[in-house]
């Protein structure tokens, strides 16, 4: 049986030495896990930002009819014509999103990553091209891989060695800034099964860039292969991951789509807690993050309230009206501008990205004054189902107008999944010029759209608007005005522009 708080805590205290803060253990946290990521309503970078989850999934098959297949990567969806659907269509694409969200955050809380084998290995598709796939969008050195737990329990001869008696898995703080990849997809009952294919019986489960995690159905079988240090249960077998905590081996229990069952879950220390109803909104019950957006609950004794995931992030949340038409009623926190000069601000905005408002906007923008009906240039994230866009007022008073392209290939990642917006706004004392961009990743970018104005448009920041559609909340994550990070205190104006404005406030972080 493991052995926890008082020799996890005085080992830990030694590690990070004199004054550091001590943290839960990663098989002593419990988190929400977003089934079959890549379905879900929600963005997967808004999974990951808005909503606090650190546990995604993602079904991976060799071909999808009417599609080539490709040497070395694989499609991603639930079921082949009849529950296809995806927002990242190829492994490639996936792996693409959480390289732009480690890119954007990189001291994040680790990222459990589960992928499912829905089919056997073949040529073309074999464990080593698995292995390659990940590591050509995660490198290596922000992975948390098997031999990476092996290394950090000398003379351990097993992945079951490695986390148990004076050893243990790594603390949520050691994790920051990697990824956990757990591959999924039967048992390893026989030596033809697609998980011992993948680690060759258990002669390469150490030095594979994955951990497996079998499906268990019997608690017999926790200890019955020194390799399975993860495991994968079903709901209605969720008691089985007490054996699984108590083994100091970790669980994910799937399919978890009710209070009940979440509770079920909770009680029995399952760490990744497998559930559809990702919007922490709309199902408050599955919620396993803190007031400040850590994203984990801790399963023992530990002080979790006080934690906080590193990052940088301004938030507003707005009850307003719509920035469109003649006068516009929004929220704006902005500085004043007048020099001569390029300037560029950058941020990516997120939002619940489902059951809400789908035209309530998050935006940079530049305006000639804080007016209604002043003329402005923005670049927006729509809070849900379109992709961002350009909008601009030509004349004080004018109609508003807008336009719109597509910033990634077709059949890469939703259109609406981009997240990064750029907006570049250069005066040159007779008339101002601004471009807006969009991007996937936060480093290519690619036009939306420009417009000139005659004169200044010397108010600028970041302004949300709600559409009528009550309280809407949008993340600002990475804001700058050209290297110089900016949060809700850098801007000396703030507050309401225009009528309808019905509240709404400004605040660093997530909540």
């Amino acid at each position: 049986m493991k052995t926890h708080l008082p020799v996890v805590l005085s080992s830990l205290l030694f590690l990070l030495g004199p004054g550091a803060e001590a943290q839960p253990l990663y098989n002593e946290v419990r988190q929400k896990s977003a089934h079959n990521s890549y379905q879900r309503d929600e963005a997967l970078l808004d999974q990951l930002v808005y909503h606090r989850v650190r546990s995604i999934e993602f079904d991976i098959h060799n071909g999808k009819t009417s599609w080539s297949k490709t040497s070395g990567n694989w499609y991603v969806y639930h079921a082949d014509v009849v529950d296809h659907e995806t927002t990242c269509h190829r492994l490639s694409d996936c792996l693409d999103e959480l390289r732009a969200f480690h890119l954007a955050n990189p001291q994040h809380e680790v990222v459990t990553v589960w992928v499912d084998l829905k089919d056997n290995f073949e040529s073309g598709r074999q464990p080593q091209d698995l292995d390659a796939r990940i590591t050509a969008h995660l490198p290596s050195t922000w992975l948390f891989k098997p031999s990476d737990l092996l290394a950090a329990c000398p003379g351990a001869t097993s992945l079951q060695e490695a986390v148990t008696g004076a050893c243990h898995w790594p603390s949520t703080q050691a994790l920051q800034g990697r990824f956990l990849i757990a591959l999924t997809g039967g048992d390893v009952s026989s030596s033809t099964t697609k998980l011992n294919t993948y680690v060759a019986n258990g002669a390469t489960a150490t030095s594979r860039v994955a951990f497996i995690a079998p499906d268990l159905t019997q608690a017999l079988a926790v200890g019955a292969k020194n390799y399975g240090v993860v495991f994968n249960l079903k709901n209605e077998d969720a008691a089985l991951a007490s054996t699984v905590y108590q083994a100091g081996f970790i669980s994910r229990v799937w399919g978890v789509n009710d209070a009940t069952s979440f509770s079920r879950a909770v009680s029995a220390k399952a760490h990744h807690i497998g559930t559809d109803k990702v919007n922490l909104h709309q199902d408050p019950w599955t919620v396993t993050h803190n007031t400040r957006g850590w994203p984990f609950g801790c399963i023992e004794s530990w002080p979790c309230a006080g934690y906080q995931e590193p990052g940088d992030v301004l938030g507003v949340e707005v009850n307003s009206q719509d920035i469109w038409g003649g006068a516009d009623s929004f929220l704006f926190a902005s500085e004043s501008n007048g020099a001569v000069t390029t300037t560029t601000w950058t941020a990516a905005v997120n939002t619940a990205n489902s059951h809400v408002e789908e035209w309530a906007k998050g935006c940079l923008m530049a305006r000639e004054s804080t007016a209604a009906n002043a003329r402005y240039f923005a670049v927006c994230r729509a809070a849900d189902r379109n992709k961002p866009r350009i909008q601009y007022r030509a004349s004080a008073g004018g109609s508003s107008s807008a336009a719109d392209v597509d910033l990634v290939p077709a059949d890469t990642v939703d259109q609406e999944s981009v997240t990064f917006l750029r907006l570049t706004v250069q005066y040159d004392g007779a008339q101002t010029c601004a471009s807006g961009y969009g991007s996937q990743n936060g480093a290519t970018w690619k036009l939306i759209g420009s417009r000139c104005f005659s004169g200044l448009l010397g108010h600028q920041g970041v302004a949300a608007s709600s559409h009528g559609g009550g309280t809407v909340k949008f993340l600002f994550s990475g804001l700058k005005k050209g290297t110089t990070p900016y949060r809700q205190g850098s801007f000396p104006s703030k507050g309401a522009v225009g009528s309808g404005v019905n509240g709404g406030r400004f605040f660093d972080g997530i909540f």
